[in-house]
């Protein structure tokens, strides 16, 4: 599998803030999903899952089966 390089400006609170405003309204925004989270490595999303559980105080893993099961 292929490593990424940390973008130099990477943010875990500006990460984890843009996926929760994908969550917002009706449906979710995959795009912006897929696009934060592919654009990062292991240890980045690592960062983003815990910013995401210290600013919102919900569990990102959860939230994104969640919206994304399609249920």
């Amino acid at each position: 599998m292929a490593t990424l390089l940390a973008p130099e400006d990477f943010s875990s609170d500006e990460d984890a803030m843009a996926l929760n405003k994908a969550f917002e309204g009706w449906g979710i925004d995959e795009k912006a999903i897929i696009w934060i989270l592919g654009h990062t490595n292991a240890d980045q999303r690592k960062q983003i899952r815990l910013a995401y559980q210290e600013i919102y105080l919900e569990d990102l893993n959860k939230i994104l089966k969640s919206e994304l099961s399609g249920d």
